[in-house]
């Protein structure tokens, strides 16, 4: 996940532009070999690839462009992080499409450089290198896996807390069974110190010869030792009465959180 970066008050919208895979019209980009510089120096964003140039012999008003973009390369794929233009309605419009992800992929437009190219097999072209002219915002496009990246910032607003609640409820889960195990645990010691306090009951009713007593003895010193060892708390004990599962929620929380920041950057 990558989140829309909020820069001064402005959003920015991340978006793969191209990857190497064929498209829809069977043609593959090399993404090694897109020449971006003159893009960035320029970087418009149209909406549905127009330009003006059919306003131009229609008479109509020219279409502008409704924002600005900047191309990488990251990883696999072209990408292309846009800031659409406040000022003007229709971008603004095209904005609110996009965030609310009923707009959601972006199309290039590029020139094919000579002696970089070739025919392939579906008929469509294998471009080594090409030359990015433009980016639109557009409603279909030529390439299917062209689409906005995942925003964590923009996921419901509880999704931390979320995140936080199940976190605690897993916690107090395990706390909650390790109790149990305990309770059980002591439960059968009760019973079994009863039942030897019974037995010695009975034994101390009868005379015991000098060898009972003897057996007594030792019974009743191993009897102490392993009391005294079940009396002392193991290092485990000691962390768990110090745990705090929504301490531990909130701490995982926030190194979720840290860690998406990380990859971002």
């Amino acid at each position: 996940m990558s989140a829309v970066e909020s820069i001064g008050g402005r959003r920015v919208f991340k978006f793969k532009a191209s990857d190497g895979d064929f498209d829809r019209y069977s043609d593959r980009l090399n993404v090694k070999g897109w020449r971006v510089d003159g893009y960035n120096a320029n970087g418009v964003v149209l909406y549905n690839h127009d330009d003006g140039a059919s306003a131009a012999m229609t008479g109509a008003e020219p279409q502008l462009p409704i924002g600005k973009g900047r191309v990488y390369v990251e990883g696999d794929a072209l990408m292309v992080d846009i800031e659409f233009d406040d000022e003007d309605e229709f971008a603004k419009k095209v904005e609110r499409k996009v965030s609310k992800g009923i707009l959601n992929a972006v199309s290039v437009r590029y020139l094919m450089l000579p002696g970089q190219y070739r025919q392939n097999e579906r008929g469509g072209y294998d471009c080594d290198a090409q030359e990015l002219l433009e980016v639109s915002v557009v409603t279909i496009p030529g390439n299917s896996r062209a689409v906005r990246s995942k925003s964590l910032d923009e996921a419901p607003d509880n999704l931390v807390e979320r995140i936080a609640t199940r976190v605690v409820e897993l916690l107090d889960a395990r706390a909650e069974a390790k109790s149990a195990d305990e309770d059980e645990a002591k439960s059968a010691d009760e019973d079994e110190a009863k039942s030897t306090d019974e037995d010695v009951e009975d034994e101390q009713k009868s005379e015991p010869d000098e060898e009972d007593v003897e057996d007594e003895s030792k019974s009743t010193d191993e009897e102490d030792v392993e009391d005294e060892q079940k009396s002392e708390p193991d290092e485990d004990e000691d962390e768990t009465k110090g745990f705090n599962a929504a301490d531990a929620a909130k701490s995982f929380v926030e190194a979720f959180k840290g860690y998406i920041r990380g990859v971002k950057e």
